[in-house]
């Protein structure tokens, strides 16, 4: 039905702005609708807070009797934080619920729409499924893969170069593009960089508030724009963490090569995590299976071209690139570095998945990895 798209619309929109804060939890919007008016929406904006229908329900301020409730994700039926939304629903006695797609958490999985459906809620599922469920891709794919989803951030020139010689780099990109680069920051739970970077950029790897685009700020308050888990990659161990700017805020992971896992924590802030060694690196893969031990959804790379070429050829699942108008010359530092393939036939292939071009001149493009 023609309402019902319109109305898990609102939905979508409504949970998109919880992709900011409900680490570890999904983004979920509700919107409750009865004779055609909208009694109350919501969303879920943080884990053990009410999720996106009881905030709905809450903002009806009216009996919801008789209602439709549109719900971007299938409510969920068992007991966390929170009580479970499917018998609230029902509690409440609503006549329908749409949702969009299943969830695919085995705590879940079909078992909000039988409490539903035994309750003789009408229900119906499928409205705007693909569109939701990529919104909440990194934790479909962390909830299946038991870890994070991996997104590679480059930002470079037209000749995929990220500084020049000299290792001047600011700005190479525009402001715009920068800002964005802080939007994305802001969904991921962890940002990760190696050594290297660290030596020569002395980066801070912070979300930066001020930067977020003015709209995103009126539905996040800056007490709950998360601050992402740094982890730095530093096999060989060279770094004094006393010695820059990452290690003096937030949450840092130091990774360091070793015999075996090892976590110790050396500071409120700051655990180192030995690994085993694997081609002379840390093992990555151990390390993603270790950030999704820890319900670590998303991973955001923002690292040298060594790096950002070893987790594009083997963990990535999507990229982001911001590319300005400008040309460095072949002496320029690389983006990314890759062993060169065989054939044609051997070369990595991604989808375009979006650009956008922005007032700059740059522009942003979306690839996706194909990789399952």
């Amino acid at each position: 039905m023609r309402d019902d798209l319109y109305y898990m619309q609102l939905a979508y929109a409504n949970a998109y702005r919880g992709l900011y804060s409900t680490y570890p939890n999904p983004a979920v919007g509700c919107v409750i609708v009865r004779d055609g008016q909208i009694l109350g929406e919501g969303y879920h904006q943080k884990a053990g807070c009410d999720h996106a229908e009881i905030r709905a329900l809450k903002a009806c301020g009216q009996s919801v009797a008789g209602a439709t409730a549109y719900v971007t994700l299938e409510p969920c039926c068992h007991y966390g934080r929170t009580p479970p939304c499917a018998l609230r629903l029902a509690k409440e006695r609503v006549a329908r619920v749409v949702y969009a797609c299943e969830d695919p958490n085995p705590k879940v999985a079909g078992g909000g729409r039988k409490i539903l459906e035994e309750a003789g809620i009408e229900v119906e599922s499928g409205v705007l499924d693909q569109q939701c469920r990529f919104l909440n891709r990194a934790f479909f794919y962390s909830i299946v893969r038991k870890r994070p989803y991996v997104t590679v951030k480059i930002g470079m020139s037209l000749d995929a170069r990220t500084a020049l010689a000299s290792g001047e780099s600011k700005w190479i990109t525009a402001a715009d593009s920068r800002a964005l680069v802080q939007d994305l920051r802001a969904k991921c739970d962890v940002l990760l960089t190696g050594s290297e970077t660290v030596i020569k950029d002395d980066p801070r790897l912070n979300v930066r508030y001020e930067e977020l685009d003015p709209s995103v700020q009126a539905f996040l308050p800056e007490k709950l724009c998360r601050q992402p888990l740094k982890v730095v990659l530093d096999t060989r161990a060279r770094l004094n963490p006393q010695d820059y700017q990452l290690f003096k805020s937030g949450r840092v992971l130091w990774c360091v090569g070793g015999e075996s896992l090892f976590e110790e924590q050396l500071s409120e802030g700051l655990v180192k995590l030995t690994l085993p060694l694997k081609d002379g690196h840390v093992d990555f893969a151990l390390l993603l299976d270790y950030l999704g031990s820890k319900q670590y959804r998303r991973l955001l790379v923002e690292a040298g071209a060594t790096l950002t070429g070893f987790v594009l050829r083997h963990f990535a699942q999507e990229l982001y690139v911001y590319q300005a108008p400008k040309l460095l010359g072949l002496e320029g530092r690389p983006a990314f570095l890759l062993p060169s393939p065989d054939s044609l036939s051997m070369a990595q292939t991604l989808s375009l998945h979006r650009v956008n071009a922005l007032a700059s001149g740059d522009l942003r493009l979306h690839y996706l990895l194909n990789r399952t």
